[in-house]
């Protein structure tokens, strides 16, 4: 009995004495992996992640720690840490890398436009790194945050328009990534912005650029639907310029031949409808504007075009009847040259074209300064007399 107390008494003592050896041991493991080890953040899917380590001594340690304090939301340090090491290693291989961070540092304090500069020399200094894509993606964000409406700071306040920085910057990346899918979001992104100032002129051009650049664009039919729109809004009445409608007629037909099921849903036959009786009506006011003259000889030529090209029309009817008023039809088959004498045979056969009657008895001064006599020959295109005025 005494030699088993006396051996209990010599093991009980044991794992007291191991047991805080073990986890002084753990201890001073994870110490060490402390000591010698920091995180090191690196940029990933856009987001900087926390990786493996590096002494912060080194130029790579401290530009982590700059990426660490941008990744905790500390973008202000991360400024500063990264102006610093810009300053301090003007020619390291990591100056793109420094660029990068110090624009996001910026980006992140909603400084944009300051953001773009660092963007920029990115773009320009390192445009075969794989920080040039990232510094375009960047500056496409900042220019859809402008074409929002969100203004540039002065003073650290926001209050400074920068719609045309974002329509530069739209520019500048389709020309920095042609083909590319950031360069087709913002040639569509521009065209959109335009779209909805209401600035018809250039987002029909900017509709018309993204569809010869992207054919086979899966927003392909939405461009299409906004060009046309476009164009019929460009049209103001009859008394200004016809060109949207033309284009927008156009484009109307090309859009039902590429998506005969959409345009059938969307009417096309009656947008074809209307845009053929204001073309018509554009005709009937630029004909007007002739024969209020007295120069019926262009005025007749547009009356008789718009029975030709726009027969179902209600101008058509107009035409017709303001013709029969101004004895200009039926229109001659043939014409003599304006230097060719008729002779007395043919003059019973002349047409009222060539020998237009008055339109009332003329008074005692219009008889002793007589107007001068309109040309015989009917014009080959609406070009060749001068056209009226257009409001624009």
């Amino acid at each position: 009995m005494e030699r088993k107390r006396s051996a209990s008494k010599s093991v009980a003592p044991l794992p007291a004495i191991t047991l805080p050896l073990a986890g002084v041991l753990l201890l001073l493991s994870l110490w060490c992996a402390g000591a010698w080890g920091q995180e090191k953040y690196s940029l990933r899917e856009g987001q900087w992640k926390q990786e493996t380590s590096l002494d912060p001594a080194t130029p790579e340690g401290q530009l982590q720690l700059g990426r660490k304090a941008l990744a905790q939301g500390q973008a202000k340090k991360a400024q500063k840490i990264a102006e610093r090491w810009i300053k301090a290693n003007p020619d390291h291989p990591l100056m793109v890398e420094a660029r990068l961070l110090k624009g996001d540092a910026r980006a992140a304090r909603k400084n944009y436009y300051k953001a773009l500069f660092d963007y920029e020399y990115v773009i320009r200094e390192f445009p075969a790194s794989e920080q040039f894509n990232l510094a375009i993606e960047r500056e496409f964000q900042i220019a859809e945050l402008f074409a929002a409406g969100v203004k540039r700071k002065l003073w650290g306040m926001p209050i400074l328009p920068a719609g045309g920085e974002a329509e530069e910057i739209f520019i500048l990346i389709q020309e920095r990534a042609p083909g590319s899918p950031i360069g087709e979001r913002a040639s569509l992104t521009l065209a959109d912005y335009y779209f909805k100032k209401g600035e018809m002129v250039s987002a029909s051009d900017s509709y018309n650029l993204f569809l010869t650049n992207y054919p086979r664009s899966e927003h392909r039919e939405r461009a299409m639907l906004r060009l046309i729109q476009a164009n019929l809004a460009r049209f103001h009445g009859p008394q200004f310029d016809p060109t949207g409608l033309i284009e927008a007629a156009q484009h109307v037909r090309r859009y039902a031949q590429e998506y005969p099921v959409a345009a059938e849903k969307l009417g096309t036959t009656a947008i074809l409808q209307r845009i053929d009786e204001s073309l018509a009506a554009k005709g009937m006011h630029t004909a007007q504007w002739y024969e209020k003259r007295k120069e019926n000889v262009s005025a007749s030529y547009l009356y008789r075009r718009i029975l030709k090209e726009h027969p179902t029309s209600p101008a058509a009817a107009k035409s017709l009847a303001r013709l029969e008023q101004i004895n200009q039809w039926p229109a001659p088959t043939t014409q003599s040259s304006p230097t060719t004498q008729p002779s007395d045979e043919s003059a019973d056969a002349q047409t009222p074209l060539e020998t237009p009657a008055p339109a009332a008895v003329p008074s005692a001064e219009e008889s002793a300064n007589p107007p001068a006599t309109q040309p015989a020959e009917e014009p080959t295109s609406p070009t060749q007399e001068p056209a009226p005025p257009e409001s624009k």
